[in-house]
């Protein structure tokens, strides 16, 4: 299928030769031909230089960047899409991998749907070998106020990246959720519930591997957007997940707090329970700050 629409996916690599093959090829299989593959190698020193110009020799929608410089995930992909031509903005791994229609039918709920900026769909999570270990069906958007709710299969406007800005780079490992609540704050975002990507776990991803960081991380982005989330937590439930995970970010102490917070607040009304969490979040966070400037 090929629509005047064209999307731009950027690939960020680092020494992924093992899934490099099944990634790209998931890509050139879409039924959604009206495309370009932005590889950002970000000097690999396996095979992977070799492979990646083997494809861009076979089809001309495929380019190669190579980094002069290791720049990490969040500069490769500021990298890519400063080269990209598209109306449509996605990135994926080289580890994981789109079902054929994937293309196809985010693009075609974005033609339709002119006031979402942003859709994202649910996904298979496959083991090493490819083989299915089970469904993973994402959050819908309210989650964003306190989880990465989108997975690893999305599609957003150009002109919402424009307004979004640029990848966090000081967000290493979290730059995703950034940037998907920086999209919340400015566009309505859509989860269509069909499973469109499988997402690998093995125990060299960065999931697997850098799982502790992620969460200090995770825990600089909820900082980082804290006014916002507070200012538009829509109910209890959400709330106690937003704490629960600003909990689960922080040390041993912090989360005491929150939790013993959580049970004594249980009984009051939203607006009084969220007032309070504010101030408490709000003491947590200049206590870890006068603890990092010591």
């Amino acid at each position: 299928m090929v629509s005047g629409k064209k999307v731009s996916i950027i690939l960020p690599v680092y020494n992924g030769s093992q899934y490099l093959k099944n990634s790209i090829d998931s890509i050139l299989r879409q039924t959604y031909t009206n495309f370009e593959l932005i590889v950002v190698d970000d000097c690999s020193t396996d095979s992977t230089p070799d492979i990646l110009r083997e494809y861009a020799s076979r089809d001309n929608r495929v380019k190669v960047i190579r980094n002069t410089t290791n720049q990490k995930l969040p500069n490769s992909l500021n990298i890519g899409f400063s080269k990209a031509d598209g109306d449509y903005f996605t990135w994926t791994s080289d580890d994981n991998c789109y079902l054929d229609t994937a293309f196809e039918t985010m693009v075609n709920f974005l033609n339709k749907h002119f006031s979402y900026g942003m859709v994202y769909t649910d996904m298979f999570l496959i083991d090493a070998e490819g083989n299915i270990l089970r469904k993973s069906r994402q959050p819908d958007p309210v989650h964003f106020l306190y989880r990465c709710a989108a997975g690893a299969c999305f599609l957003y406007r150009r002109k919402i990246a424009k307004a979004a800005g640029e990848y966090d780079s000081q967000l290493f490992l979290a730059e995703d959720y950034d940037y998907w609540l920086r999209i919340y704050q400015i566009s309505q975002i859509k989860h269509l519930r069909q499973y469109l990507y499988c997402y690998r776990s093995h125990g060299k991803s960065l999931t697997s591997t850098k799982y502790n960081k992620i969460k200090i991380q995770t825990g600089k982005v909820l900082d980082k957007h804290f006014p916002y989330i507070m200012a538009h937590i829509p109910n209890r439930r959400i709330l106690y997940a937003f704490l629960d995970q600003y909990a689960l970010c922080k040390g041993e102490q912090e989360k005491e707090l929150l939790l013993r917070f959580k049970k004594q607040y249980r009984g009051y009304g939203l607006h009084r329970v969220i007032y309070n969490s504010t101030q408490l979040v709000q003491r947590i966070y200049a206590h870890m700050n006068r603890k990092r400037h010591k």
